[in-house]
């Protein structure tokens, strides 16, 4: 019978010897984490739309407007995949320990 091969063997310590201070601090810190980045994202989402706004030619105009697009996008993008991080830090550890 093949043996499952456990991914903390190499470093000579248990999973969850190495596993529970990252999920600690995950748990810990994680609902921090989101709120600074959602605020830090409003605050300068509002600033490139002042910019926005502020911008008087055409060109200058239709340059932020795809800045701030990008800008939106890339935040949601970071949001989500912290969010994702955060609510799978339980089952991922399993996974990981299970091995």
């Amino acid at each position: 019978m093949i043996e499952t091969l456990n991914m903390f063997s190499f470093i000579g310590g248990s999973g969850e010897a190495v596993l529970n201070p990252i999920y600690e601090g995950l748990t810990l810190i994680g609902p921090y984490a989101l709120s600074v980045v959602l605020v830090l994202s409003i605050f300068y989402g509002i600033f490139l739309g002042v910019k926005y706004a502020q911008a008087e030619d055409e060109a200058t105009k239709a340059n932020m407007q795809k800045t701030l697009i990008n800008f939106i996008i890339g935040a949601a993008a970071v949001w989500i995949l912290l969010a994702v991080l955060y609510a799978i830090r339980e089952p991922l550890g399993r996974w990981i320990t299970s091995g």
